[in-house]
Order: C-alpha cells, then sequence, then structure tokens
C-alpha cells in the first residue's frame, strides 16, 4: 500500500521540477531509468544546508529524498555519481553555475581563489559497457580468475564508512578488503560468500589493483577532474568535491 501511495503521488504531482540525465543511464537499476524528476531547492530545504548538526552524508541524504521525484528509485540504490548528477544540478539551479574555491599555488605556496563553471563539466567516456545485470566481468592478471564485478551504491558506500569509523584505534581497518566483498559478485562462476571471502583473503595486490583500476575505468561518472592556473603561472590539478562547503559559502 506504502509503495502504492508513493507511485501516484510521484507520477500525479505538478511541484516544479527538470529531468536529469544520469550518468550511469539507468543500466545499473532495474527500472533502467536514463533520467530522473527532480525539483528545485526550497526555503525548506535551507534548514538542512545550514544545520551545524548534520554531516555532509545526512545533508545528501536529505536534499535527495526530499526532491527525488521517482517512485522506483530511491539514493540508497543509485551509484555515486548519479547522486552528484543531482547535487550539481540542485547547486546550479539554485545558486548559478560558477563555484569558486581556495586552491595553492605551488609555486609561491599561498592560496588563490578560482572559479569552475559547473555546467561546462561533461561525462567521462568508459571503455566497457555492463552485462544485462549491470555487473562486469573480468579475467585477473595473476591468479588467472574470472571475477564478475558490480559497482557500490551509495548505502554500500555509506556502510563501509561506518564500519571505519566503529573499528577499533590503533588497528589496521580493512578497507581495502571490506569493498572487494562487496564489489565481487562471482569468482568462476562460483556465487559463494564463504568461497569469495577466502579468494579475496589470499587475493594478489596485483589482482586487486587490476579489479579497482577496472572498475574506475568503467564507472559512468562526471569527469570532476579539473586544471587551474594559479597566479605564477603553474598548473594546479585539483578534484572537485562534494563537501558541505558545496553548498554552504552561499548561506
Amino acid at each position: 500500500m506504502e509503495s502504492e501511495l508513493l507511485k501516484a503521488a510521484t507520477e500525479n504531482f505538478d511541484l516544479p521540477h527538470d529531468i536529469i540525465t544520469l550518468p550511469s543511464k539507468g543500466k545499473f537499476y532495474k527500472s533502467k531509468k536514463k533520467s530522473v524528476k527532480v525539483g528545485y531547492l526550497t526555503a525548506s530545504d535551507e534548514d538542512i544546508i545550514v544545520s551545524g548538526s548534520r554531516n555532509r552524508t545526512n545533508i545528501v541524504l536529505s536534499l535527495i529524498r526530499n526532491k527525488l521525484y521517482e517512485h522506483d528509485i530511491r539514493p540508497e540504490e543509485m551509484i555515486e555519481p548519479d547522486i552528484e548528477a543531482i547535487l550539481i544540478f540542485l547547486r546550479n539551479s539554485s545558486f548559478g553555475y560558477d563555484y569558486t574555491m581556495l586552491l595553492t599555488d605551488p609555486k609561491t605556496g599561498k592560496q588563490f581563489e578560482h572559479t569552475e563553471i559547473l555546467d561546462e563539466l561533461d561525462f567521462k567516456q568508459v571503455s566497457q559497457e555492463p552485462d544485462e545485470d549491470g555487473t562486469f566481468t573480468t579475467k585477473l592478471p595473476k591468479t588467472g580468475a574470472v571475477v564478475k564485478l558490480k559497482l557500490l551504491t551509495y548505502s554500500e558506500i555509506l556502510e563501509l564508512d561506518s564500519m571505519a569509523d566503529k573499528y577499533p584505534e590503533h588497528r589496521v581497518i580493512p578497507k581495502v578488503t571490506w569493498r572487494l566483498l562487496k564489489q565481487i559478485v562471482s569468482v568462476n562462476d562460483n556465487t559463494d560468500k564463504a568461497v569469495i571471502s577466502e579468494f579475496v583473503s589470499s587475493l594478489p595486490i596485483m589482482d586487486s589493483k587490476h579489479i579497482r583500476n577496472f572498475l574506475s575505468d568503467n564507472q559512468p561518472s562526471i569527469d570532476l577532474k579539473r586544471i587551474a592556473i594559479a597566479p605564477s603561472g603553474e598548473k594546479v590539478s585539483y578534484e572537485i568535491t562534494f563537501g558541505v562547503d558545496f553548498f554552504r559559502p552561499f548561506f
């Protein structure tokens, strides 16, 4: 009943919104939606943005839950580049395309202001399309194993962050292992979790690096890597990030 009410609410509404094309083109979701309806930020959303008691994660989820007008896809189920595309739209449609940040001149060590035009960001080209079920298949260079891989959803990324925050101090956090356990769907067509866990525990670094680079190369995303020219004339490479300051400078 609740899902039917949500479906009716999102299909029969007249709130101002726009259609946002997703970097993923819906290839990793059951709905296969290439685009989604997203509303504009309102005065009530400003309360979320300026709330000092909320962290970056809570702000992102609260904003997108409020503004995503779809009944069959939730923010937690989306991959991070799609979340970022929605955040860029929300910022552009509310505050304009100019994004001014502080960078450091590598020659003088002094900070300088640089303005990026967010409307000029492009989608990154991928080298391989996913299978029909939204997974990738690749052969590892060291072990020769054939693995099926998946991209992490936003909720899985948040779960890994939460696990790291709760991990005992003075102990090495097994972030790489945790991430691999979520990314690997099968090993040589075997989907047994115990088999995958044993495989990951003895995975050579060469294969681990291959998986990391393979998924990075094939994750559809917005190209956030940019180059600025410092006052000294030196080039500064940087990446646009989505911390609280992505919205808060306006308040």
